[in-house]
């Protein structure tokens, strides 16, 4: 915006967005995508034209690439309101875009690089934006890092000491001892859980996130589910970023937290397209999406 100082864009910026979020269907407002019947009535809910004649399979294929594109055009469309953006807003599309790229060889090395190239720019932040996007993502890598401790047990059986080789620090820890990787501020809780046995209930019932665990039924025997653990903290970082987008309006904070919302709800979509186009029932589709647990928790618009 060529004629408004940087306060006046802020504060024009986040009033569209904040107008964009009570049209998303986040929350409470999540649950109707998941009422509609067919991969025509879901178009029809999310976008405003004449729904393509296409076999199901293209359509929920149309749907799920309209809305990530409807997700980076209206990004880009807050950023152009700015003369000069912060570039960590940029550096968050990179991001979007390389963890959304369809690449095989990707991993939890070539991960460390992009998450610390993200945390490094929000180091360079100044003020309340550092503070809050340092706890925000602080939270987030601790929670990417518990992810791959849980899949490096679970579907690979790594050994606790060659997980510890995989996971993002703050700092280089290729030459630290284990006992420095134990305290690191973005790997201490991922480290904890590295040697827990994945088929012990018990050595998980007292974990700091045990209310993410799946369900633990007397008798029956259980293990650790990763998709079940993913979801369930994906639910609860959507609705932190809420709080955020909130707690400090007008700020790079607020549309970092505005994209990662979206982002929530455009997963929520492509779940939705992909059960109507398998024929996998609504509440199913739901329980992998975390939205009966984000609607209990009085949802993400709160």
């Amino acid at each position: 915006m060529g004629s408004l100082d940087r306060s006046a864009a802020s504060s024009f910026v986040y009033a569209k967005a904040s107008g964009l979020l009570s049209k998303s269907f986040t929350g409470d407002n999540a649950i109707k995508l998941f009422q509609v019947q067919s991969l025509r009535e879901l178009f029809t809910l999310l976008f405003d034209e004449e729904v393509p004649a296409v076999p199901e399979v293209m359509l929920a294929k149309e749907i799920e690439k309209k809305a990530e594109k409807n997700l980076i055009d209206l990004y880009k469309s807050l950023l152009s309101e700015f003369a000069n953006p912060s570039p960590i807003l940029s550096e968050i599309l990179s991001f979007y875009e390389y963890e959304h790229s369809y690449n095989l060889t990707k991993g939890p090395d070539e991960d460390k690089k992009r998450i610390m190239a993200l945390w490094n720019a929000i180091s360079s932040l100044k003020g309340s934006d550092r503070q809050n996007l340092l706890e925000l993502y602080k939270m987030e890598i601790s929670f990417k890092n518990i992810l791959w401790v849980l899949r490096l047990k679970v579907y690979y059986k790594f050994t606790a000491e060659e997980i510890l080789e995989h996971l993002v620090y703050s700092d280089d820890m290729s030459e630290k001892s284990a006992a420095a990787k134990k305290i690191d501020v973005l790997a201490r809780e991922a480290v904890a859980i590295a040697d827990k046995d994945i088929s012990s209930y018990d050595e998980w019932k007292k974990w700091k996130y045990a209310g993410f665990l799946n369900p633990h039924e007397e008798g029956v025997i259980w293990e650790i589910d990763p998709v079940w653990i993913e979801r369930s903290l994906k639910t609860y970082l959507a609705k932190t970023y809420k709080r955020f987008f909130h707690k400090d309006p007008m700020s790079v904070t607020s549309l970092v937290s505005w994209f990662r919302i979206k982002q929530y709800e455009l997963d929520c979509i492509r779940s939705v397209a992909e059960g109507l186009r398998l024929g996998v029932e609504s509440e199913k589709v739901m329980e992998v999406s975390g939205i009966s647990s984000v609607v209990s928790q009085g949802g993400v618009n709160g």
